[in-house]
């Protein structure tokens, strides 16, 4: 005779069309989730006629003091002073702290949340590559666990920790109109993500004010490749016409290609072509010239993540939680020796 064979946590997850660690917080009842996805995760149970076995629920329901960073690439400076400082203050708490680089693959977002959020970790620290990809939101969402969102748009579900780029974008730009330049470039990532949108708004508010029209032909919203950056900057460069005096370079690994062309291109910081670039990296303090910057407290920013979410693993896990929290990190503009008055043509 045929054994049946045991209903798993698997087979519910698949039917109600969730995430294993969902049905966890359903069945174990340790984290709030919401009463549709509740009532679609115990439509499933009573249809399959799951029984859980009490010994693994017993191990489950047991916290792993840990919790997950995913990052686009864990090279990135700016990131790793972010982690490092969030690291500091969730082992202090008695927590590790888990880290990703997700290379800005939505499928790799996608596996490393489903595989973190089924019960590996406590929370998350998240900064994925696309805001628009619903798939990634709704597999966050699911997982129930505390959300911490490291510089993208706040969401109901989840906390965040933001810096006002579109000022540091504004600041930037007006300062290069203050030298006299008028034909600037914007280097920047993506609008998929808020720091490009943020920026590319500072950026084209500042010239608006001056009565100058944006030149979609002089603003590049690009990855993180250094590759990507020299050849934008190379073809910027060779224009006979309309060749930028200005490039704001607001991306931390965009700006080492920017640099390299320039320096093929014969022309010099800040006689030929003036330099903005960001953060507080080695690169902008020790490029000769050293490079005026936007800057933050990333650290400070790293602190704050951890620290909500701390916050968030000391409430009532059976409670719906309140409203997303939102830090916003103010920034300014260090002045170095990268600009000057354009060369009068």
């Amino acid at each position: 005779m045929a054994t049946k064979q045991r209903v798993t946590v698997l087979d519910v997850a698949r039917l109600a069309g969730v995430s294993q660690g969902s049905v966890s917080r359903v069945i174990t009842g340790k984290n709030w989730v919401s009463d549709r996805l509740r009532a679609r995760v115990e439509a499933a149970v009573k249809q399959l006629e799951y029984k859980p076995n009490p010994h693994a629920q017993g191990l489950k329901s047991l916290k792993s003091r840990a919790v997950a960073a995913l990052v686009s690439d864990i090279s990135n400076p700016l990131h790793g002073t972010f982690l490092a400082s969030a690291e500091e203050v969730l082992s202090a708490a008695g927590y590790l702290l888990f880290v990703s680089s997700t290379n800005n693959d939505r499928d790799r977002e996608l596996e490393l949340i489903n595989a973190y959020g089924s019960g590996r970790v406590d929370g998350m620290i998240v900064a994925h590559s696309d805001e628009n990809n619903r798939r990634v939101i709704k597999a966050l969402q699911e997982t129930g666990l505390p959300i911490l969102f490291h510089d993208r748009e706040p969401r109901r579900f989840g906390d965040a920790v933001i810096v006002d780029h579109a000022h540091g974008a504004y600041v930037a730009t007006n300062y290069l109109l203050s030298l006299g330049h008028q034909c600037i470039a914007l280097l920047s990532p993506s609008k998929a993500i808020r720091p490009g949108r943020e920026r590319f708004s500072g950026y084209k508010r500042a010239l608006e004010e001056a009565n100058l029209v944006v030149q979609d032909d002089l603003v590049s919203m690009l990855g993180a490749s250094d590759a990507r950056a020299y050849d934008v900057t190379r073809n910027l460069l060779k224009r006979s016409r309309s060749r930028p005096t200005a490039i704001i370079c607001l991306g931390t690994q965009m700006l080492a290609g920017v640099l390299a062309a320039i320096n093929e291109s014969g022309l010099s910081i800040p006689d030929d072509i003036s330099i903005i670039g960001i953060g507080e990296t080695d690169l902008v303090r020790l490029y000769k010239p050293s490079i005026t910057a936007v800057k933050w407290d990333i650290a400070a920013c790293g602190r704050h993540a951890a620290q909500i979410l701390l916050q968030r693993f000391s409430e009532s896990n059976a409670e719906k939680p309140s409203a997303g929290s939102v830090v916003r990190s103010p920034v300014e503009l260090v002045l170095r020796d990268s600009c000057a008055a354009p060369r009068k043509q």
